[in-house]
């Protein structure tokens, strides 16, 4: 798996299978445009305006923000008692840190994650016209959406491009960087959508797996220093992408063979996270595993911009809440969500005791 991740000759680009699943529209220009299916020089052209957004130390500047919206979730689920920890509390921090950094308004978060939804959901395998017709009519009205926000960044003169992604895209413009409107709008979209789907699969499916795990409950209570071996360890527990691919241009060697040029190459970074050669127990949950050499970020030039922001807000919110409530258990039966590309639960009821 790493050596297709890390074959600067496999392909990411996808514009001839998607126009036959998809057609020509929205949703097609969407999955074409952005940095996720576009190969270098134009993945390296894009990625480069708004990796500086992810880097550590940008990272780090939103601590204090993250922290302040764990304690308002926190407190929220205390008055609650009896919620659904995943529209409650897992959804609600990374949706409103992201759209801080998208430069959008905190409170448009839930109709953007609706229509982002919509959008990704035609990644899956074997989807319906229906759905197919829904993905574009969502992409659509994002970029209805997102207009306005880049024109406004478009007049101002002052415009600082470490402020936001948007103003951070549209300064890129306006210093004659090549990047074209539509190229600024679905970035804006694959940033939401990367910012807050994986990060709120891997905080509601990892309390899951918690619960399944008592005795690691107890023991991430009992040792606070296990932090971010317990991060790690729930990261490739959940490993919230469950699919990716590659066209190989050239024969690749794999332990189990060759792989030869001009495959289309299905990656599973959840099965290699599995995988018994290489982590004693794959199935079950221990968060003092070391070494923990996971993929589920990927690989490569295509490794997860967002990886760590996902990090931080895990690492804050998680400890908080097993600080906080004495005891977490389930008041009814979690519900996965229908995606095979995105392991996330749609529903998690929890009871919660301070």
């Amino acid at each position: 798996m790493k050596a297709l991740w890390r074959d600067l000759t496999g392909l990411v680009d996808k514009r001839e299978q998607f126009e036959r699943r998809f057609g020509n529209g929205p949703v097609f220009q969407h999955h074409t445009s952005g940095m996720l299916f576009r190969d270098p020089p134009a993945h390296d052209r894009l990625r480069h305006i708004v990796n500086p957004f992810f880097t550590q130390s940008s990272i780090e500047r939103l601590s204090a923000y993250i922290d302040t919206r764990v304690d308002e979730l926190l407190a929220n689920a205390t008055e609650m008692r009896e919620l659904d920890f995943v529209k409650d509390f897992a959804f609600g921090l990374p949706i409103s840190v992201i759209c801080r950094i998208l430069g959008v308004p905190n409170e448009d978060g839930y109709y953007l994650h609706t229509l982002g939804a919509k959008i990704l959901f035609v990644l899956n395998p074997h989807v319906s016209q229906d759905d197919i017709d829904a993905g574009h009519a969502a992409t659509t009205q994002f970029m209805d959406y997102l207009r306005p926000f880049i024109h406004l960044a478009r007049a101002r003169p002052d415009l600082d491009p470490t402020d936001n992604i948007i103003s951070a895209m549209v300064y890129a413009e306006k210093q004659g960087d090549e990047i074209s409107e539509d190229e600024i709008l679905h970035m804006c979209i694959l940033m939401l959508n990367g910012g807050h789907e994986t990060t709120t699969n891997l905080m509601g499916v990892g309390l899951n797996g918690l619960l399944d795990h008592p005795d690691q409950i107890s023991r991430w209570r009992d040792q606070p220093e296990l932090l971010p071996f317990a991060i790690e360890e729930l990261i490739r527990f959940v490993s919230p992408l469950q699919l990716q691919g590659r066209r190989t241009t050239r024969e690749v060697k794999v332990p189990s063979g060759v792989i030869p040029a001009d495959t289309e190459v299905v990656i599973s970074p959840a099965a290699a996270n599995r995988d018994e050669r290489v982590f004693d127990n794959p199935d079950g949950l221990d968060i003092g595993r070391k070494p923990n050499a996971h993929l589920a970020f990927g690989a490569g030039i295509h490794v997860c911009i967002g990886r760590p922001l996902a990090r931080l807000e895990a690492s804050i919110a998680l400890p908080k809440i097993l600080k906080h409530f004495s005891r977490i258990e389930r008041s009814g039966t979690p519900e996965f969500n229908r995606n095979a590309r995105f392991r996330g639960l749609a529903r998690l009821p929890v009871r919660l005791e301070p």
